[in-house]
């Protein structure tokens, strides 16, 4: 994807390269580009992935300002306000479209081309965005992102009306997966657009458990809770812990085990594990080596999956692996 909006400087800014304040949350890989006027400092990264486009601005602000920002193209955005300090507003300068972006509260925008202005307050402010590819939102998807349905519905007819989401709380959690994807970045490895668009889907499946205005309250919280821990396990794997299930939820790890436990009638830490061996299942006849998935699993090394597996079944990872192999080559034939 291509940029598809710039920021309108007046004279008082100066591209600089060598700016006073460092980046908080460095992209890796990322197109830096730094300007200054007598009071400010305004700081740009951008990564251009194939299904997303990734940006984040970070203002230090001792006078407040307005900037203009020129949008050429209709698109989706997610945007993430990083920083828990003071409420940022922007309004479209050609239409009635005005909008906040509140502290730790992301927001979906549909941003129809024009011209908006940005008011930035005297502060330290970050936010990061995506600008989304919308076809991600196809049926049978889109039941589940039902807040997003007339953001995606104005991108298919290519609407000249901006719009809004309600808004989902951005945490501790959220930040910490952003900072792994900005971590793990880097267009010269064949699977970066994977791990982009990995990273972006896990993203936006968090940002529904977290909504403002919950549309899911009819959903058991232990419903709702198995479907989020389906989701990390697939995204982190080993690493997936049920205290961050918990966070999100903003509800406490033993109690949410607790509700689980009453529910379904299967411990959580259980689940979980089972979750956990079914996905290693899928992944280790794949590769030859079994250090390739404990890397790819979230296990430190094979020693630890090693154990895992064990527990898990009685079996080594090598005879586990062997197993499996025997009984797909069986159904083959």
């Amino acid at each position: 994807m291509k940029k598809t909006f710039k920021i309108v400087f007046s004279k008082e800014y100066k591209r600089v390269d060598d700016p006073p304040h460092p980046l908080s949350y460095p992209i890796r890989h990322a197109k830096e580009r730094h300007w200054r006027s007598i009071h400010n400092q305004i700081s740009e990264q951008t990564f251009d992935g194939r299904y997303a486009y990734l940006y984040a601005y970070e203002y230090w602000i001792n006078e407040s300002t307005d900037l203009t920002i020129e949008v050429y193209m209709h698109d989706l955005h997610v945007i993430y306000p990083l920083l828990d300090e003071v409420q940022i507003c922007g309004e479209r300068l050609d239409q009635a479209f005005r909008f906040e972006l509140c502290p730790s509260e992301g927001a979906y925008l549909y941003v129809a081309s024009g011209h908006y202005r940005l008011h930035l307050p005297i502060g330290h402010h970050i936010l990061v965005g995506f600008v989304v590819d919308a076809g991600m939102f196809r049926p049978p998807a889109i039941q589940q992102f039902s807040f997003l349905k007339h953001l995606v519905q104005a991108k298919k007819e290519a609407s000249t009306t901006s719009l809004k989401s309600v808004g989902f709380r951005v945490g501790p959690i959220t930040v910490k997966y952003l900072c792994i994807l900005f971590s793990i970045l880097n267009p010269n490895t064949l699977n970066n657009e994977h791990i982009l668009l990995k990273h972006l889907i896990f993203l936006i499946d968090l940002s529904r458990f977290k909504l403002l205005v919950d549309n899911d309250i009819n959903n058991h919280l232990a419903v709702r809770c198995r479907q989020l821990l389906d989701i990390m396990i697939l995204q982190r794997g080993a690493q997936a812990l049920i205290k961050e299930v918990a966070a999100v939820f903003l509800t406490d790890a033993q109690q949410l085990s607790r509700e689980f436990h009453k529910f379904y009638g299967i411990r959580m830490k259980d689940y979980r594990n089972l979750l956990l061996l079914d996905y290693i299942e899928q992944l280790i006849v794949e590769h030859d080596k079994l250090g390739t998935t404990a890397h790819e699993v979230g296990f430190s090394g094979p020693s630890e999956m090693n154990r895992f597996i064990k527990k898990m079944t009685g079996l080594t990872s090598a005879l586990f692996k062997q197993q499996l192999e025997q009984r797909r080559d069986k159904k083959s034939n």
